[in-house]
């Protein structure tokens, strides 16, 4: 049976593409990770620690009371190409108690250097386990392809393209996310993120803003708004300090 919701994500994703090879390279405007889910071609320098942390308030429209989450994650650069991102959240609803809601290990490598190639590519592999709505952890890889592209100095679009793979059950999805940023000054810079799964059938917009403050500190604010299946809607703060 023919599928158009699934045929027009391939074709959106199909024309992204091709509008990251349209334009003529350029290889100054430079991003730390989005707020969310969507990585960033470039990694940490070699020997290099970030430490970061976000806290998370918002509310779901199938469930009584809102909820709140902390997030901790570091990352360190192996080599200036290669890096490992660790990240753990717990996640506190309304009138109960604080649990372990989800964590990840990725390591990231990028392909040549900035702006060699028309698209800078990266690679990423990752395990993360969430918990579910019975209550269990699921344990899940995440193979993902990196795409970037900045359009000018100040202007960047980066495309994920994964397949999360649960390891107790055959029934992969299909992640996308595409983010596009834009250096407004040295201090602040603004952008947004787009993503969706197809197999649960959720997806998010996630318009943010960063400050690149003195000493190497970047805050991150943001709000994620679901749509389709995806009733979540939350704010977020991102602290962000290299050791």
């Amino acid at each position: 049976m023919f599928d158009n919701k699934i045929f027009y994500q391939k074709i959106s994703v199909l024309v992204t593409v091709c509008f990251f090879l349209t334009f003529s390279r350029f290889a100054s405007a430079h991003r730390d990770d989005y707020i969310d889910e969507t990585l960033v071609y470039v990694t940490v320098e070699k020997s290099e620690i970030e430490a970061e942390y976000w806290f998370d308030y918002g509310s779901q429209s199938n469930r009584q009371g809102n909820f709140l989450r902390h997030n901790i994650a570091a990352e360190w650069g192996i080599t200036d190409h290669w890096m490992v991102d660790v990240r753990t959240t717990v996640k506190k609803k309304t009138g109960g108690s604080s649990k372990f809601d989800s964590g990840r290990i990725e390591s990231r490598y990028r392909l040549f250097n900035e702006g060699d190639l028309p698209v800078d590519i990266a690679i990423s592999g990752e395990i993360n386990w969430k918990r579910l709505e019975d209550g269990s952890i699921q344990t899940r890889i995440e193979p993902r392809l990196i795409l970037s592209r900045d359009l000018n100095e100040k202007f960047n679009i980066t495309l994920n393209l994964s397949e999360e793979i649960p390891l107790d059950s055959n029934r992969s999805t299909l992640r996308t996310a595409l983010g596009f940023r834009y250096n407004w000054s040295s201090l602040i810079r603004f952008g947004s993120e787009l993503q969706y799964e197809t197999v649960e059938n959720t997806g998010s917009v996630i318009p943010q803003i960063w400050f690149a403050l003195p000493s190497d500190i970047a805050l991150k604010v943001g709000y994620s708004i679901g749509f389709d299946r995806n009733r979540e809607n939350f704010g977020r703060i991102a602290l962000e300090v290299e050791l």
